[in-house]
């Protein structure tokens, strides 16, 4: 089974925590409940990204969207309402998976849009479905469902 699987099946089924640092630094201490920042974040691996949304999800921790979320960054739109906030400088950007091979590039897409909530894939789906073009969420739409920091 190559990378790419390996990292889905442990991020879905076992829930891992990744080996090495997480793609974002939780703040606050061990007896506060642990936030994550997002200011400009152009993502990256989507299996880093899995894995540091599930361990958030699992210590309850808070994303605060205070900037750029884009790509990989985004899979953390679809923590619980009670775990996201966003600020007025937000904006989420969109776009195919890519520097994969094509099954793998389609097992991730499909994981993207699985992960997200309805109201994100909605908004995807009337902005022409993710293509190679990266389109951006401004926040006044994002505000409509996700709490304000």
């Amino acid at each position: 089974m190559n990378l790419i699987r390996w990292g889905f099946v442990a991020a879905l089924c076992l829930g891992a925590v990744a080996a090495h640092a997480s793609p974002l630094s939780p703040h606050g201490r061990a007896s506060e409940r642990k936030v994550v920042t997002i200011r400009s974040d152009h993502g990256g691996m989507i299996v880093r990204y899995a894995l540091a949304k599930k361990k958030i999800e699992r210590e309850k921790g808070l994303v605060r969207f205070l900037g750029r979320c884009d790509s990989a960054c985004t899979l953390y739109l679809g923590l619980s309402s009670r775990q996201v906030c966003v600020g007025p400088h937000s904006a989420f950007g969109f776009h195919l998976p890519y520097g994969v091979a094509r099954r793998e590039a389609a097992v991730a897409r499909n994981y993207m849009l699985k992960s997200y909530p309805g109201w994100v894939r909605s908004w995807i789906r009337k902005n022409g479905g993710l293509t190679s073009s990266l389109k951006t969420m401004p926040y006044s739409y994002a505000r409509r469902f996700i709490p304000e920091c």
